[in-house]
């Protein structure tokens, strides 16, 4: 894909707030995930609690450590209150709220946390181990433990959906990430529950603390307590002070080619707009510039003021847009604009479309099969269309099935011909290797039919098969409809066209069966007594590596794959 030239000039690489925001926040939530797993060895013993907890602290604690949990902490917090306040538009989803609302509360209750524990190390020379930290809490802070895990843990995970969702790998493996999600928080309490329970039974306590000390810190809390809700007015009133500014500010025309025209406040995204104006708007990432959903085509105004930033010129030029298209979430207009969306808005909540993945288009690792019957025209000659339709129906059901049955997804008949995916929500290892088995099968099940229908046919069935492994993009096309979900799923992309190419050399070649190499690489079949060749593909710069099969019933077995294969 060629890159898009915009007509502005380019600034060099360099880390954006919202990178910043994910880096301090990936390193925070590393920390919390530590913690919760050293929480949860209470279900073993305090022993074993606290020597997890001596091997976490001594890199937590050392100065290096210290300065780079306190500095992301921060600037997390600061990033954080700037977006809240910087938003113009708080019609948001419903699990943005929670993630803003949750971000918004931790400090209150995570403030109180640090006095008690790092606090009280550093200011009285407190042993804050184990043993400290179960008497102090166990049973007096265990709501506030819980409340305090409960918020760290949904605004975390919140954001890593968000961050991760369009990854092929990460919509794999969603079993284990629920899995993850709902056992390390019940564990670490449990683990906590546990040790608090046992410590009041083993051992004696006794407060380190001095009276003068222990007020310090009480006082310390509530300082710290109604300081924060201080600070969180004071954001309430920033934000609502901004917002009574922008509404007597200048303001801008926005015109949809559809007929609706909104007058709007300068500085809201095009994405806002539409939300305030209740306005249908696709946007699947919520307007995080990580995916091309919310673009729009300015048909009249300026398309590059302001111009894009760097993260949405990256999106755009990987989608291929011309310079008169913006992503919806980031152009900000200065002055009147006409403009109109590019991906339909099935509903004002474009987060339907998550349900249907397909609906908006994924890339994905899969294999795929193009399969036709030769010669076919010839035999039909002279007979009546019922047998023409019963044999093609014999031929084409029987082979439909056989992909069905092996674990792929059947896209489309083309006349005589089959297109089918291998590998759609499966590890592209195993999708490989399920092509692999459906085309050992259909060689068995042609040999079958050509022994039944020897009376019906005067001659022989042949058929051709073209095998390809690599990304391609996976879609409902057409979907734009109320039947969006009633539409197949189809596959585009070079290794769509590259399978289709291999079955067609199929007849020169005069081979059943055609497969790159890449295919049975992944698969990890042993190809060694079979030909293999480098031939020139049309549509392909570079010659492609492949597998000749004579007859497909002579490709190799493959051995069943363990769970653990298939995560290779």
């Amino acid at each position: 894909m060629t890159d898009v030239a915009f007509p502005h000039r380019f600034s060099p690489p360099r880390v954006t707030l919202r990178q910043l925001r994910l880096v301090t926040g990936l390193i925070l939530f590393s920390f919390v995930v530590t913690h919760f797993l050293n929480h949860a060895v209470g279900l073993v013993s305090i022993d074993a609690m606290e020597a997890v907890r001596n091997v976490r602290t001594a890199i937590t604690r050392s100065l290096p450590g210290t300065v780079i949990l306190a500095t992301a902490l921060v600037t997390h917090f600061a990033l954080g209150i700037a977006v809240f306040v910087g938003r113009r538009s708080l019609r948001i989803r419903m699990h943005e709220w929670v993630q803003l609302a949750f971000g918004l509360l931790i400090p209150l209750l995570l403030m109180r946390h640090i006095i008690g524990m790092r606090g009280a190390h550093e200011f009285a020379g407190v042993n804050d181990n184990y043993t400290y930290a179960l008497w102090v809490m166990w049973t007096s802070e265990a709501w506030r433990q819980a409340a305090l895990m409960t918020l760290v843990w949904v605004h975390g995970c919140i954001g890593l959906h968000h961050w991760l969702q369009f990854k092929s790998w990460y919509r794999e493996l969603k079993w284990l990430w629920v899995s993850l999600v709902t056992l390390v928080p019940a564990l670490s309490y449990a683990g906590f529950a546990s040790a608090g329970r046992a410590i009041r039974y083993e051992t004696d306590f006794q407060s380190p603390f001095t009276p003068e000390q222990y007020d310090f810190l009480v006082g310390l809390m509530n300082y710290e307590f109604y300081g924060y809700l201080g600070i969180l007015a004071a954001v309430v009133v920033a934000r609502i002070g901004l917002g009574l500014f922008d509404h007597y500010r200048h303001k801008i025309n926005v015109t949809y080619t559809g007929g609706q025209r909104v007058s709007a406040r300068r500085g809201l995204s095009v994405l806002e707009m539409s939300r305030l104006n209740n306005i249908p708007h696709a946007s699947v990432c919520g307007g995080r510039a990580r995916c091309s959903t919310c673009r729009v085509r300015v048909i009249e105004g300026p398309a590059d003021e302001p111009p894009p930033d760097s993260n949405e010129r990256h999106v755009l030029q990987r989608v291929g847009a011309p310079a008169n298209v913006r992503l919806g979430c980031q152009f900000r207009p200065t002055s009147d604009i006409t403009i109109t969306t590019l991906l339909p808005a099935a509903t004002a909540d474009a987060v339907s479309g998550l349900i249907d993945k397909y609906f908006w288009g994924v890339e994905q690792d899969v294999t795929v099969m193009f399969c036709d019957l030769r010669g076919f025209t010839k035999l039909s000659e002279q007979r009546l269309s019922y047998d023409v339709v019963f044999l093609l129906n014999q031929y084409l059901g029987r082979m439909s099935e056989v992909i069905a049955d092996t674990g792929g997804y059947v896209d489309k008949f083309m006349g005589d011909g089959i297109m089918a995916i291998f590998g759609m929500d499966k590890p592209a290892k195993q999708g490989a290797s399920e092509a692999l088995q459906a085309t050992r099968a259909m060689g068995g099940v042609l040999d079958a039919l050509n022994q039944s229908l020897h009376e019906e046919l005067r001659g022989v069935l042949e058929m051709g098969i073209g095998l390809h492994s690599g990304t391609a993009i996976l879609g409902r096309i057409g979907a734009a409809g109320k039947s969006a979900a009633a539409r197949g799923v189809t596959a585009l992309g070079d290794t769509v066209n590259t399978a289709s190419r291999l079955e067609s050399a199929c007849k020169e070649l005069d081979m059943q069966a055609i497969i790159s190499k890449t295919v049975t690489d992944k698969a990890g079949l042993d190809v060694s007594t079979l030909e293999t060749r480098s031939i020139d593909i049309r549509g392909r710069a570079q010659p492609i590596e492949v597998v000749l099969v004579k007859r497909a019933t002579q490709l190799p077995a493959l051995e069943s794959l363990s769970a653990q294969d298939l995560l290779r």
